[in-house]
């Protein structure tokens, strides 16, 4: 079972020097969502209080207008 587990690490290593898999602190975050999206918020709409309360849990550190 040793073995298995040591050719398995060895495949693993050798597989990610091959396809070079991105640190994930590398890839930038997503910005907004973009124009043609289907969920995007019309800027000219206030959120409802449930919408403001819903960010709030889902985006605690950012600012809610």
């Amino acid at each position: 079972m040793r073995v298995l587990r040591a050719i398995y690490g060895a495949l693993v290593a050798a597989g990610r020097m091959y396809v070079c898999i991105p640190a994930a602190d590398l890839i930038p975050p997503p910005a907004d969502v973009p124009p043609w999206h289907p969920e995007r918020l019309r800027p000219d709409v206030p959120l409802t209080e449930c919408e403001r309360a819903l960010e709030q849990q889902l985006a605690p550190g950012r600012q809610v207008a």
